[in-house]
């Protein structure tokens, strides 16, 4: 599992890739990115192809809300996998709380990766690859059994 701040999506160089790259198959950003007309479009159409380009899952969660000064945060938080949008929040939500679920099967984010050549090339040539930490195995939970919203 990696993370990226907010802005560090928008950049050119994002951490995303080179933590594609050296393996990590979960990207999660908790955003505080304001409304702006078009500007969800424009969001989803980056955490789509920060996901398409090297394949893998990005949770990205927005906040909701205003900022009790100038600033209002339009929610619209999203899972996607391999380029594909599996769930979003919805924009402007006057619930509390919104919890974005979807089920994902991190084997399509391995057999996306081991079927582009230019993508292993890549990673092969990394100079510094990020480090990795093996973690055990654990049990599959379903959204309703677990306390985070999102099965693995």
């Amino acid at each position: 599992f990696g993370s990226e701040t907010c802005e560090e999506l928008w950049t050119p160089d994002a951490p995303h890739i080179l933590m594609a790259l050296s393996g990590c198959e979960v990207v999660g950003n908790g955003s505080g990115s304001h409304h702006q007309l078009r500007k969800l479009d424009t969001r989803v159409d980056l955490v789509t192809s920060a996901s398409h380009k090297a394949g893998g899952v990005y949770l990205y969660a927005n906040q909701c809300g205003c900022d009790g000064s100038r600033l209002y945060f339009d929610g619209g938080s999203m899972v996607v996998k391999n380029g594909k949008l599996l769930a979003q929040a919805p924009q402007f939500s006057v619930a509390d709380v919104e919890v974005v679920c979807a089920t994902v099967d991190l084997d399509d984010v391995r057999s996306l990766r081991a079927s582009v050549a230019s993508l292993q090339a890549q990673a092969a040539a990394l100079a510094n690859p990020l480090p990795r930490v093996r973690a055990p195995d654990s049990p599959h939970y379903s959204c309703r059994s677990s306390s985070f919203g999102l099965s693995a």
